[in-house]
């Protein structure tokens, strides 16, 4: 007599556990991943590039590097993809020709077939941390200051709502992660993101809304925080906000009587931070530009700006606190340490 597998029963891969009615899509694409395995494995690796199939570089330590690894063929990478998108139930054809997706241990791939990078077939692997890292570590490695953390866990204990903002990889999600750590353990927490990164183990009523990308799908982020609100949150924290309709739709949460509420952005400063958001909510059409801003400056109280530089790494390096309808610097990065405008 055979035993089959339960399809609720899961099976371990090197990207974590998956499901076990799945194990032969994903063993073919763990075979064909080999070039990437001690990349992938390797706790100083934070992200693998393939710009094409025999041009692969990695970061690790905060620098990027070429190296000497290589796939068979272009073809053989663009095999591996597309079996990825399989195992993953996402959609990769010439037709739709863009993967974005979480793999099951949390990290984010971003792939693209010939049709849109000309050159070959191409791939972006944020790999997830191992282990997470928390607010006193980053004082420690000098992302941010100790009278920065105390401000920020008094603002995250009194339910502000803050807006982090950063350019790409600055740290955004690792710090909005850190920060959750001070959220009380009694409060009603959901999360809302395109592709889950945000984990929160350690909060008892955690509630984590992911938007799927597969083809006919029709739930945004905005249908995320819609139904966030439907689900008595005490705290809405939404991974990013790119659009206008979830823009807006934060902006309406956070007018109702949520606080606690944060969100982060991809712009170049707190105050650009604040003229994005402007734009987006403006652009939905509900309220005009200059209504936008003085929505936003009622209900968010803090803006928290993030950077990566060849020359100092990930910092923190500002923190606006909103009077009226302006911004004032609270604590600012010179590009050689944290200091306090007004000290």
């Amino acid at each position: 007599m055979t035993t089959e597998k339960s399809p609720s029963s899961f099976i371990p891969t090197i990207f974590g556990d998956v499901p076990s009615d799945k194990e032969y899509e994903w063993r073919w694409v763990e075979e064909h991943f080999a070039p990437l395995k001690s990349l992938y494995e390797d706790p100083k690796t934070t992200e693998i590039f393939v710009d094409r199939f025999d041009a692969i570089s990695v970061e690790q330590d905060g620098q990027i590097t070429r190296t000497d690894i290589q796939f068979e063929s272009n073809q053989s990478f663009q095999d591996f993809i597309v079996q990825l998108s399989t195992a993953l139930n996402q959609t990769l054809t010439r037709d739709s020709p863009i993967l974005d997706a979480r793999l099951p241990d949390c990290s984010r791939v971003c792939a693209t077939l010939p049709e849109v990078t000309p050159k070959g077939a191409a791939m972006t692997l944020r790999i997830a941390p191992k282990e997470t890292l928390t607010a006193e570590q980053l004082v420690e490695f000098g992302a941010m200051s100790q009278s920065m953390l105390d401000y920020l866990t008094d603002a995250i204990k009194q339910g502000k709502n803050i807006i982090t903002s950063g350019n790409t990889g600055s740290g955004k999600t690792t710090l909005l992660r850190a920060l959750a750590r001070y959220i009380p353990n009694d409060e009603v927490v959901i999360t809302c993101e395109d592709t889950q990164e945000l984990e929160f183990d350690w909060l008892p009523h955690h509630r984590a809304l992911e938007s799927p990308k597969r083809e006919g799908s029709d739930i945004t982020m905005r249908t995320l925080i819609e139904t966030a609100l439907r689900l008595r949150p005490d705290r809405i924290l939404v991974g990013e906000i790119r659009k206008a309709d979830a823009a807006d739709t934060f902006l309406q949460a956070i007018n109702t009587g949520h606080s606690g509420c944060m969100t982060t952005l991809h712009a170049n400063s707190c105050r650009d931070a604040l003229a994005r958001l402007q734009y987006l909510i403006a652009s939905h059409g509900n309220l005009n530009f200059d209504l936008a801003r003085h929505q936003i400056t009622g209900n968010v109280d803090i803006f928290i700006h993030a950077s990566r530089h060849k020359s100092y790494g990930r910092k923190v390096v500002e923190i606006c606190e909103v009077e009226g309808d302006e911004l004032v610097s609270r604590f600012v990065f010179d590009g050689h340490s944290h200091k306090e405008p007004n000290q």
